[in-house]
């Protein structure tokens, strides 16, 4: 029985390590994405200075692309910390906030 409830926490700490590993490497994609988001900003914005229209639709096809994959990580992200926090709490009895644009709108309101 013992041997049981040992093999179950060692399981969850696993599972906790792993989804670290998995948030902290979206993490860094988002960072990578946004500095990629801002990169293409810079030359849409120059394109459109410049009057290059046939940049500028490329451009805002890949804005939207990089957008929509940091919006994906984001919320791949999310669901890991929330993973996080309820691994944590059930094995170390911490409590973890996660904080989000969702909450900080919410405070305010």
């Amino acid at each position: 029985m013992k041997a049981k409830v040992q093999q179950r926490c060692l399981n969850k700490k696993s599972t906790l390590v792993d989804n670290e590993k998995r948030f902290k490497r979206a993490c860094e994609q988002i960072v990578q994405l946004n500095y990629s988001l801002d990169a293409l900003q810079q030359r849409y914005n120059k394109a459109k200075k410049d009057n290059h229209k046939s940049f500028r639709y490329s451009l805002r096809l890949r804005i939207a692309i990089v957008d929509g994959m940091r919006n994906m990580y984001y919320d791949y992200a999310h669901k890991k910390a929330e993973v996080v926090a309820e691994l944590r709490q059930e094995l170390f009895g911490e409590v973890v906030d996660i904080v989000s644009d969702e909450t900080d709108v919410e405070m305010y309101e």
